[in-house]
């Protein structure tokens, strides 16, 4: 953390029979896939309720800029609403980053979790909020989950932040310790968050990446954008999730390591994040430990 910033705040547990409001901050959600995953929450004692914007459908996008970020306001400041929990991503969620009320949000903080587009809102939230939030499923996709991700996830949602990763073996990682907050999430909006108010700080991060559908020429020059930026130079270190080419089609290993073949940043292959169905929840912004002697990622459940 930047000296000089305030602390990270962290949002409360939920509790048996809360109510957990669905967003939908960038496209709109196939209606059977939304039930599937609001009938799973029914299932683990939760109460889904969805935003406004949740089965609406404005071409690529669930509703206009504006009735998306009113959404997002809103189920901030409904005090029945303890935790928001985005529905699906698509695209959109830049769109509407310069309209949320941030001091708003920082006075109800509240788990936020999604992943792909919802890249956008994790940063906006760790820069403007100071919320730790979770890089994890959406609700349209959790009943499609192992069950050992679904468990990870109803952890969150009680209040458990820890993380224990094995590294997987054949990855660039030395031996000792490097530690740094949990930063990333995927690739390309990442990359375009750049030069705007919503960048994220590199400086001394644990970086986490995943992306999909991207032809390796595209994953190149993601890359390079990132390496001119000086991220590498930046970041403790690099962890790899999935990333697939168009048609999703796995790209092969030795292709993604190949774009970090010139770095000194220690690189972790295998990360379980992505649009596989290895995505695990990971707190976005607090302090993690990559213990290389240990072959280890490791965040203690209290950020």
């Amino acid at each position: 953390m930047r000296q000089g910033r305030p602390p990270l705040i962290i949002p409360p547990p939920l509790q048996p029979g809360d109510a957990v409001g669905i967003a939908s901050p960038a496209g709109p959600s196939a209606p059977s896939l939304l039930r599937q995953g609001m009938a799973l929450l029914k299932a683990w004692g939760y109460r889904p309720i969805v935003g406004r914007q949740s089965r609406r459908r404005k071409g690529y996008l669930a509703g206009s800029d504006r009735e998306r970020a009113a959404e997002l306001n809103d189920l901030f400041t409904d005090p029945e609403i303890k935790a928001v929990l985005c529905a699906r991503g698509g695209y959109g969620t830049m769109r509407i980053l310069d309209a949320l009320d941030y001091e708003g949000i920082q006075r109800h903080p509240k788990i936020v979790m999604g992943f792909s587009d919802i890249t956008a809102l994790l940063c906006a939230l760790h820069r403007h909020a100071r919320l730790v939030t979770f890089h994890g499923p959406m609700v349209t996709g959790l009943p499609t989950l192992p069950v050992s991700v679904q468990n990870r996830v109803q952890a969150v949602l009680k209040g458990d932040f820890s993380l224990r990763i094995p590294l997987p073996k054949g990855s660039k990682v030395p031996s000792g310790k490097v530690a740094g907050r949990l930063i990333g999430g995927n690739l390309t909006l990442l990359s375009h968050l750049i030069g705007t108010p919503f960048e994220p700080p590199w400086e001394g991060a644990i970086l986490f990446l995943e992306d999909c559908g991207e032809a390796p020429y595209r994953l190149d020059r993601l890359f390079q954008h990132l390496r001119l930026r000086g991220i590498w130079e930046m970041v403790s270190a690099v962890l790899l999730g999935s990333f697939t080419g168009p048609g999703g089609k796995g790209l092969p290993v030795s292709l993604i390591r190949s774009f970090f073949s010139d770095i000194p940043t220690p690189v972790w292959t295998g990360f379980p994040i992505g649009h596989g169905r290895r995505n695990l929840p990971v707190p976005f912004g607090v302090q993690a430990l990559l213990n290389g002697n240990q072959g280890l990622l490791q965040v203690d459940s209290q950020p």
